[in-house]
């Protein structure tokens, strides 16, 4: 099948999804076996939405399998992990398999066979599967089952002169890494102390204004971070930092908070005549309120310092929050009777105000990031010399380099036609917890897959297995959402090029007991809940195969 016939849902032939209707265990059994036979089809590219516990592993396993049966060269499978055990593990089930395979009696080896394709296979199938375990170890390269960072270890060493990374480089680990980051650390604080930077020693003192040590040790942590992020503004805005942030914030070069403060100053449709008449109706209003208010006005009027000034005027027109007072508050009653036409303006005056505040608040924000990024500066410039003087990368300069390798204008479509030689086949393994940068990874790879002379219907796929309810939040970037965003340019591309592609959802779970399941299905069919679980507008549904075991929730 190919084209928009190929497509499947996850939801249409499942049994139990509908209201009222409970399928035994047998029923959910063959029905999840029918859709893992599906996921690990090798003729179409897929997408897998798997809960906890049902089976992503296994999935993955008989993909690689059945590729192999199909005729793919072992050296054209690319399977990314996100850990090395779970590569390991992955690794030693394909060649457990293929070396039973070489040994198994022939109906044995059938029976195995029909089982994850549906179909009886003929002798010359019988007889490619017996092989394949020899064929696998003796192609060149092998299996490719690997970290996303071992993946682009291996790219950059193989085209270190378009990476722009020194050829013999080596990888820092995480305890390498934490060691040249706090000699970088120091260094920037040695040229604070000896004040041979001045736009440092400030930035570290805005810093420190704003937060104590430990909040200065949390910034150079996200900085170190996110630095990829962040490098390409630094490296646009070299040598002008300051007037480039200032552009983004929409700030003038003369543009401070003495100055903005300033603006306030005179207040527009209060004349002092008028101004004086509203201070002495608040005085002759007789509530407390009132006389604060008039108070505070009169402090305002007498005040030369911008600054201090409007923070009297913020505390007249505006409310703790932040926000206009409302009308009561500003002794309007008395002023409808007294001098309606002071009342409409100092409604706009409490607007104006409220506007200058906001300007002042952009201007604090934009002299912290400004901060920040001086921080950012120095202190990626200083990791990076450390890194080159050692020829070291480490894991986060992997995925940014590859990422930028495979994207280059000049050289990327050589680097692309090499790697065609090698790549027909991409899976991806907890896909949820894949980050942004390891994302434009993935694409790139598979880029010429759905395009071009590179679109061939039927011999190259995609594959991914995740599920956003898993994510490890934040950790080493990931963004789950793109899980699902990602599953959707999929789509497109492949269904461009009329091949086959399904979303598929195994809801089946081996491991919990339906009491929890359906517990933590309960939680999350309350909308607002759900919002924080996923990006997809979905119910969420666990089935659970331990039938008939006890299981128990407690709430506390």
């Amino acid at each position: 099948m190919t084209g928009r016939a190929a497509m499947t849902s996850e939801t249409e032939t499942a049994p139990g999804l509908q209201p009222g209707h409970d399928a035994d265990a047998e029923t959910w059994l063959s029905w999840t076996t029918g859709r893992q036979r599906l996921a690990s089809d090798p003729a179409r590219s897929v997408w897998v939405s798997a809960n906890a516990g049902s089976g992503k592993t296994h999935v993955l396993t008989q993909r690689v399998v059945r590729l192999l049966l199909a005729g793919a060269r072992p050296s054209a499978i690319l399977c990314l992990t996100y850990t090395k055990a779970a590569a390991s593990e992955m690794s030693n089930r394909v060649f457990r398999r293929l070396a039973e395979w070489a040994v198994l009696p022939e109906a044995a080896l059938a029976d195995e066979i029909a089982e994850i394709e549906g179909a009886r296979p003929d002798a010359l199938k019988i007889a490619m599967a017996r092989r394949l375990f020899a064929h696998a170890l003796e192609t060149p390269g092998g299996l490719k089952i690997q970290t996303i960072h071992a993946f682009c270890e291996s790219l950059l060493h193989r085209f270190p002169l378009e990476a722009n990374v020194a050829g013999h480089f080596s990888v820092l680990d995480d305890t390498a890494a934490a060691t040249l980051l706090a000699d970088a650390r120091l260094g920037l604080l040695t040229a604070t102390a000896s004040r041979e930077d001045p736009a440092l020693s400030q930035a570290f003192q805005t810093v420190l204004d704003i937060a104590d040590d430990s909040g200065l040790e949390k910034l150079l942590g996200e900085i170190v971070r996110n630095r990829h992020a962040i490098r390409p503004f630094l490296e646009g805005a070299r040598g002008r930092l300051e007037e480039a942030l200032r552009e983004a914030y929409g700030f003038d070069a003369d543009a401070s908070a003495e100055t903005l403060a300033g603006k306030a100053w005179p207040l527009p449709g209060l004349g002092e005549g008028d101004y004086s008449a509203l201070i002495a109706i608040a005085r002759g209003d007789g509530g407390s309120r009132a006389g604060q208010f008039a108070e505070t006005l009169a402090a305002a009027l007498a005040e030369d310092d911008a600054a201090i000034r409007f923070a009297h005027l913020e505390e007249a027109f505006l409310t703790k929050a932040g926000a206009p007072k409302a009308e009561r508050t500003l002794v309007f009653k008395s002023l409808r009777e007294k001098a309606p036409e002071i009342a409409e303006a100092v409604m706009a005056v409490a607007d104006h105000v409220f506007a200058v505040r906001d300007a002042l608040l952009r201007y604090r924000i934009f002299e912290k990031t400004l901060a920040a990024l001086t921080l950012a500066d120095r202190l990626d410039r200083r990791y990076e010399e450390l890194k080159r003087r050692r020829g070291k990368l480490d894991f986060e300069d992997l995925i940014a380099h590859a990422a930028s390798l495979l994207t280059r204008p000049d050289s990327g479509q050589w680097i692309h036609y090499k790697l065609d030689q090698g790549i027909d086949h991409i899976l991806v393994d907890e896909a949820q917890d894949t980050a942004p940068l390891q994302w434009d990874v993935v694409r790139a790879l598979s880029e010429d897959f759905f395009s071009g002379e590179g679109a061939r219907p039927g011999k190259r796929t995609m594959f991914a297995v995740g599920d956003e309810k898993q994510s490890i939040y934040s950790f080493q970037g990931a963004r789950p959402e793109r899980f699902s965003a990602e599953g959707r340019l999929a789509e497109r591309r492949v269904l461009a090029i009329d091949a086959g592609f399904a979303r598929i959802g195994l809801p089946l779970s081996f491991r919990s007991t339906a009491s929890v399941l359906s517990a933590v299905d309960l939680v999350f069919s309350v909308p607002e809940n759900r919002k924080g679980l996923s990006a997809e507008d979905e119910a969420t549904v666990h089935i659970s195969n331990r039938i008939g075991h006890p299981g128990r929730v407690e709430a506390w």
